[in-house]
């Protein structure tokens, strides 16, 4: 999945969950690394920030980690 759709879907599950703090701040990593290019970085940011969010078990996860 491309780094943009991957970002979108860890903004979309931003607020649920118990470590709302730690996935916002792996959001934000993942955008700062998305404007600066590093695109693989930020990917796997934007990944952190759903495990913290939804979990590794969750539908959006699995497909965005493909």
């Amino acid at each position: 999945m491309h780094t943009t759709k991957v970002i979108q879907l860890a903004r979309k599950h931003i607020g649920k969950g118990d470590m709302e703090s730690s996935a916002r701040v792996s959001l934000s990593d993942a955008m700062h690394l998305y404007e600066r290019g590093l695109l693989d970085y930020a990917k796997s940011r934007a990944l952190n920030s759903m495990k913290y969010s939804v979990g590794v078990f969750h539908a959006d996860y699995k497909k965005a980690s493909v």
